[in-house]
């Protein structure tokens, strides 16, 4: 069993060490910025939970796994969104270029759209329907 534990806080502390020198990077070396915020985030999600699971009367064993969970859901977070974006390549490496043509814009020109609804087989029925409603005005009391 001991040594299950040394293989999993090794792989725990090298992956907390990576995150970090990304953290430091993206944050120009500022340590306290970097595990400050979520630290605070985790503390105050706590507290606030464990408050609240006192004032209701409920029992520790009921609002603590409950506090410790959201709270490191709440500094994973923020970890998440301090991390550097990252962009994807804009080469396509060894398939060549896209294949598929760029799309052309959408004609503009509202005349090429009333000869295309124009020439459309629509039947007169739904025309005659869109005809025959009264026009609505709007009415107001002038002030």
């Amino acid at each position: 069993m001991p040594h299950h534990f040394s293989v999993i806080w090794g792989r725990v502390s090298r992956r907390v060490r990576g995150l970090d020198r990304q953290l430091r990077t993206a944050h120009g070396g500022n340590r306290a910025y970097t595990w400050g915020l979520p630290a605070a985030a985790l503390l105050l999600c706590f507290t606030i939970l464990v408050v609240a699971g006192v004032f209701s009367g409920a029992s520790a064993a009921e609002f603590l796994p409950i506090a410790i969970f959201e709270g490191l859901v709440i500094a994973g977070l923020f970890i998440a969104c301090m991390m550097p974006a990252v962009s994807p390549p804009d080469d396509y490496g060894d398939r060549g270029p896209d294949p598929d043509p760029t799309p052309s814009p959408l004609p503009s020109d509202p005349t090429i759209w009333v000869k295309l609804l124009a020439e459309a087989n629509i039947p007169s029925r739904v025309l005659d329907d869109v005809d025959d409603r009264p026009s609505r005005e709007l009415t107001g009391s002038p002030r």
